[in-house]
């Protein structure tokens, strides 16, 4: 049920229903470039050429609403629609939703990292 559902016990799940690798954050990568940017763009900010050319601006992944939300609940949102937003159930499968929302949390986590998240040996670089 975890799998295509996004659910456990009834809420959004807060675990992935398989291992995430960097394969699934690949094809995470690209089916959001596929599906999702022409609406959210490719940063995920919600300013896509969908967007540009007069349609509703969905809200930004990098929100604290969002950012909070379990990666069931953007499974949930592909699965069945959300607002202005109709479901892609029936284009994109459910393992590949999975690997999305995976990638949506990289894109969150790629916008509001803080210093304490590069590992140690790397910060250096950062400064220079």
């Amino acid at each position: 049920a975890h799998l295509y559902t996004g659910l456990v016990d009834g809420k959004p799940a807060d675990t992935f229903p398989f291992p995430i690798t960097a394969v699934d954050l690949e094809r995470g990568r690209e089916r959001f470039n596929i599906y999702c940017a022409p609406c959210h763009d490719q940063a995920g900010t919600g300013n896509g050429l969908v967007v540009q050319r007069g349609f509703k601006v969905p809200p930004s992944y990098h929100i604290a609403r969002l950012r909070e939300a379990p990666p069931g609940y953007f499974f949930d949102v592909m699965t069945r629609g959300f607002g202005q937003m109709s479901d892609y159930s029936a284009q994109i499968k459910p393992e590949d939703r999975w690997r999305i929302a995976a990638y949506v949390r990289a894109l969150q986590l790629s916008q509001n990292a803080k210093m304490e998240d590069v590992p140690e040996p790397l910060r250096a670089a950062l400064h220079q």
